[in-house]
């Protein structure tokens, strides 16, 4: 069983003064009240109460709970709304209410149930407003994405789509920067120079290094990598130790230089990506300045499209602009940002690869020279020219930095190239290992200690390089087996929801839109197999497709597409709640399209319970007709300076103000409730015993007079039942009567007393005693033709008690 509401209790929000309570019992109800009486302050506490927020006061100038809380009633005094539902135990009060100058919101019901019941139902589509209807409709292809995203939980798998293509493309940027293979090459250099071969497998080391040491006679056989240590170990000595990381450190900034200056083709072609994305986007920057305006933009489209701003002016520099004009404009601007935000995409990863390989390669370098002897007199020969070269490498990482709506151009890619002039200081640096190794040579010992020692930490190197490189190989084509699998899920699933989904939209556009030339109304992916980047609406018009509806459709068919959408939303995320408010949805519709809808309402959401609130009277007199036939609770919202929002009275209400004016001995205002009681019992006493009236048009029906129905009445009963005819007296007295209530209903001197108005209405009272059966127990308490008595010729209430003779 889903939640439907027993009763909603608003207490001091917005145009409730006092209290407003509607006593659903699981019911539906229609309630009608005229621009400014208040009725939307029931669909307020309703969004307030579920989400926090109300949509049209979300302006940052509007204090929420400021503009909640009815400014009329007094500090002391908390406002709040109550709901009590089918399940007790998600019954729960909000309150608004002061503390220390500030006003404060809390929930009564505080159990585990209801949080969890609260926070599934935020995602609930329980409200629709006027001002709505056409938000999913106006919104760009993006937005359409993510606010269905968001509503079915789609939104979480886009995330983790996101996040799977971000590390993707970091790894797949990560092994290109790094350029392991030229790495690997410069490593297999320093083993060919050390021992004489490229090796790939530690017993092929372990061999070359025997094959070095087997004149030595030390009594060693390498067979690991320890061996290898201990040989070093063995053979180093004092003398020729500084000798060997002289030669390691300058073999170190050769190597790194050797790499660099194998990858400058490689890094001026990155760089010269980077500068044709760069320069698209630049191209275009009006446009990727308009992104920064992207969420202004949308301000103003909800400002227009929810009609907070009506007049044919621009809301935000009110220059002359027709709306329709403006709507159009910020649609297609928002349009273009996203497209703009494509070519940012595409801008950033460029930049992105250009600024990992300068940092990449400048830390090399640095690393390289990260020695004591770099600041030896003997070495300082080297700093300027590796310092020029770190700079030169420093502007590429500022090219990168350089922002595309500066102005500013890149540097040329030929002014930044490396060139050879660039690495002469390496001639300098091998003829300084030449000369070290030379000083080896004389020592047969260091020199087999510096080449194992070199080719142990290329062998070392080359093997981390390769397991960097594999270890990002299997996470890259694990992660892109992953992404390929989930893309495909994702669209899958998505395309399989829209297509059901789809067809509840096109299913009551049509109901509503009979013998429509808009056909197939389908909500469509945009996008790439590998990248969805958004949905929009399609339409077959004459057998051919178009999109989106805007193009094409009035402002009431936009609307059907709305409501549609609403609807078809109900039907597939409502999962707890089957109760939801229509506030005012009907407004710009025309007379066609609003008898449409009432019969959508009613026939294919019977099983809802709805709230349905409108100010147009003529289709609130054709809805009632509906609404009474399937039992919907039927009332009128009042608003008065004194009261604020109220609902016109019940006759159970009317009945305990009655009496309690009585018993205080107030007289004032005490002839207008008794009419009005008056006038609801005669109405439906007529209607349980088929009276015949004249017919009169419209609302005017429902505004009979006492004294009309009560004429009618009497005839009825004369014609047909001796019984009742012999209780005429009473029927009498309260015609008379009610010519009292008549002259205290308007404005006259005439001046009543208690014991005046005590009679009325105790006439009133008997007369109302014919017609209702007075057992506790009867549950039909009502003499009607519904319950004749066909044997005994009788009309009766529910248990049979009372009963009259009835000739039919």
């Amino acid at each position: 069983m889903k939640v439907k509401v027993k009763n909603i209790a608003i207490n001091g929000i917005r145009g409730v003064k006092d209290s407003l309570l509607l006593n659903l019992n699981e019911k539906s109800i229609l309630l009608f009240g005229e621009n400014g009486s208040g009725k939307s302050s029931i669909s307020d506490s309703l969004e307030w109460f579920y989400t926090d927020k109300v949509s049209h006061l979300s302006s940052k100038e509007i204090e929420l709970k400021e503009a909640l809380r009815n400014s009329f009633i007094d500090d002391s005094i908390p406002s709040s709304v109550h709901f009590s539902f089918n399940k007790s135990q998600f019954d729960g009060e909000r309150t608004l209410f002061s503390k220390r100058g500030k006003l404060l919101s809390e929930f009564s019901n505080t159990s585990d149930e209801f949080k969890l019941y609260h926070s599934l139902s935020e995602n609930e589509n329980l409200l629709l407003c006027y001002q709505d209807l056409r938000n999913f409709v106006d919104q760009t292809k993006t937005d359409k994405l993510t606010y269905l995203s968001d509503i079915i939980g789609f939104a979480q798998v886009t995330k983790t789509k996101d996040v799977l293509k971000k590390t993707f493309n970091f790894l797949k940027n990560e092994i290109k920067g790094q350029n392991f293979e030229k790495e690997i090459n410069a490593q297999k250099q320093i083993l060919i120079s050390k021992i004489g071969a490229t090796i790939s497998l530690e017993s092929q080391l372990f061999e070359s290094i025997n094959t070095l040491i087997k004149r030595l006679n030390i009594g060693i056989e390498v067979k690991s990598m320890s061996d290898i240590d201990r040989v070093l170990n063995h053979i180093k000595t004092p003398a020729n130790n500084k000798l060997v990381d002289e030669v390691k450190f300058l073999e170190k900034i050769n190597t790194a230089l050797l790499t660099l200056k194998s990858e400058v083709d490689f890094i001026d072609k990155e760089y010269q990506n980077y500068i044709l994305e760069f320069e698209k986007l630049a191209s275009d920057v009006n446009s990727i300045m308009q992104t920064y305006l992207e969420e202004l933009l949308k301000v103003a489209q909800t400002v227009i499209t929810k009609k907070y701003h009506t007049a044919d002016t621009c809301p935000l520099c009110q220059q002359p602009k027709k709306l329709e004009d403006l709507k159009t404009e910020i649609q297609k601007r928002l349009e273009e940002i996203e497209l703009s935000s494509e070519k940012k995409s595409a801008f950033s990863n460029a930049q992105q690869i250009i600024g990992n390989i300068s940092k990449e390669r400048f830390q090399r370098i640095e690393i390289s020279c990260d020695s004591p002897f770099i600041n030896e007199s003997e070495y300082l020969f080297l700093k300027e020219p590796i310092e020029k070269l770190k700079k030169k490498i420093a502007e590429y990482q500022n090219a990168a930095k350089e922002k595309v709506t500066s102005g500013n151009k890149l540097v040329a890619a030929t002014n930044l190239k490396l060139i050879n002039s660039d690495f002469e200081i390496q001639d300098t640096i091998t003829e300084k290992i030449e000369a070290l190794n030379a000083k080896l040579k004389k020592d047969n010992i260091a020199e087999i200690f510096a080449n194992i020692s070199a080719a142990k930490d290329a062998f070392l190197s080359i093997r981390r390089i390769n397991k960097e490189k594999e270890s990002l190989d299997i996470q890259i084509n694990s992660l892109e087996i992953i992404f390929n699998e989930f893309v495909k899920k994702q669209k899958e699933g998505l395309d399989d929801f829209i297509t059901s989904f789809s067809g509840k939209i096109n299913e009551y556009y049509q109901y509503m839109n009979p013998a429509e030339q808009f056909q197939d109304i389908k909500i469509v992916t945009i996008g790439d197999d590998d990248e969805l980047n958004g949905i929009t609406i399609e339409f077959k018009f004459n057998g051919n497709w178009f999109s989106p509806p805007q193009k094409y459709f009035s402002e009431s068919h936009l609307n059907c597409i709305g409501i549609s959408f609403f609807l078809a939303s109900v039907i597939a995320f409502n999962k707890i709640n089957e109760f939801f408010i229509l506030d005012d949805v009907i407004s710009s519709f025309d007379t066609n399209h609003r008898k449409r809808f009432a019969d959508l309402v009613f026939e294919k959401f019977s099983n809802y319970q709805i709230i349905l609130l409108t100010h147009e009277e003529e289709w609130f007199s054709y809805i009632r007709q509906l609404a009474k036939k399937r039992s919907w609770a039927i009332n009128e919202i009042k608003w008065t300076e004194d009261r604020g929002t109220y609902l016109e009275e019940s006759p159970g209400d009317l009945k305990k103000l009655i009496e309690t004016s009585i018993a205080n001995n107030s007289i004032e205002f005490l002839g207008n409730p008794i009419r009005k009681y008056l006038e609801q019992k005669l109405k439906d006493i007529c209607l349980n015993l088929d009276v015949k009236v004249s017919f009169k048009f419209n609302d005017v029906n429902e505004k009979r007079m006492p004294d009309e129905l009560l004429n009618d009445l009497k005839a009825k009963i004369n014609k047909y039942s001796s019984e009742l005819k012999a209780k005429m007296p009473v029927v009498d007295r309260v015609m008379d009567s009610s010519l009292l209530g008549n002259l205290l209903s308007h404005d006259n001197p005439f001046n009543p007393k208690m014991g005046d108005l005590k009679s009325f209405w105790d006439d009133v009272i008997q007369f109302e005693k014919i017609f209702y059966c007075q057992e506790s127990t009867c549950k039909k308490p009502k003499v009607s033709l519904k319950n004749y008595d066909n044997v005994a010729k009788a009309i009766r209430c529910g248990c049979g008690v009372t009963k009259y003779e009835w000739n039919s």
